[in-house]
């Protein structure tokens, strides 16, 4: 029997299928020239008044309700303040506090057997644009057509216990985003991408040990591949007597390691 438990919670970002960004009239289309899908309200530029898209809002209600979550009555915004190039106004419009959708259920197959995933929240945020890096180069560019595109984050509650859960859990919420008809779930345009947040406890144990985050994993396969890599770093550290640190990992899936 295993030593060690892992517990795994899921953070998914899907981009909604509307027409314009979430506060603006601007296009939020794919594979237009950089920084040509922007305009006063994507770009901060002063005295801009953002109108949110009523579209952007049922979709996400719409996942919600499949899912059996509660809608707020009441739903609120929140400035997620940070200071980076891609991110004009040095905040993202997120939800905090009063999330639109909270609890739900999304059932997984796995091995034979069907149970559900808790559903922690559904919420409605706003993405950041694009640094763009050039291997060796000195400068970085920065294309802003994905900023404010709108966005639904569904958060599980830490239910998935193996990379194999993980990864099945992606592909029936990508499945039913599609038959809903709320993103196409496209992972190679960044329609879909998640934050996976992965501990170990000593088996049979109720309690939760300490989480490692990996940050923005677009592929089922890059999921499935960072979990099972980071199982197998912070079983190393805790067979070695050691204790894992609560961090922010970066999935390198060229490198097939996080740093």
């Amino acid at each position: 029997m295993p030593r060690w438990q892992p517990v795994i919670g899921l953070e998914v970002h899907v981009q909604l299928a509307t027409r314009s960004k979430a506060f603006s009239g601007a296009p939020a289309g794919f594979g237009a020239p950089p920084n040509s899908q922007c305009d006063p309200v994507v770009l901060a530029l002063p005295g801009c008044l953002p109108v949110f898209n009523a579209e952007a809002l049922a979709l996400a209600l719409r996942l919600g309700l499949a899912c059996g979550a509660r809608i707020r009555p009441e739903s609120r915004f929140a400035r997620k303040h940070y200071f980076y190039p891609d991110l004009p106004k040095g905040y993202q419009i997120s939800q905090y506090d009063e999330p639109l959708c909270e609890g739900g259920a999304i059932e997984v197959e796995v091995g034979g057997k069907t149970r559900a995933v808790r559903l922690r929240r559904i919420h409605l945020e706003e993405d950041a644009g694009k640094n763009l890096h050039r291997p060796g180069g000195a400068i970085s560019q920065v294309d802003l057509n994905r900023a404010g595109v709108p966005l639904i984050e569904v958060v599980s509650e830490p239910d998935l216990f193996s990379a194999d859960e993980a990864a099945e859990y992606m592909r029936v919420l990508r499945q039913l985003c599609r038959w809903l008809d709320i993103s196409s779930g496209d992972m190679e345009k960044g329609q879909l991408r998640c934050d996976a947040n992965v501990s170990l406890r000593p088996a049979g144990s109720s309690e939760l040990g300490t989480r490692a985050e990996l940050k923005n994993i677009n592929s089922f396969k890059f999921v499935h591949h960072a979990i099972e890599h980071e199982i197998a770093r912070q079983t190393r550290i805790l067979d070695q007597g050691g204790g894992v640190v609560q961090e922010t990992r970066l999935w390198d899936a060229v490198a097939g390691q996080s740093h």
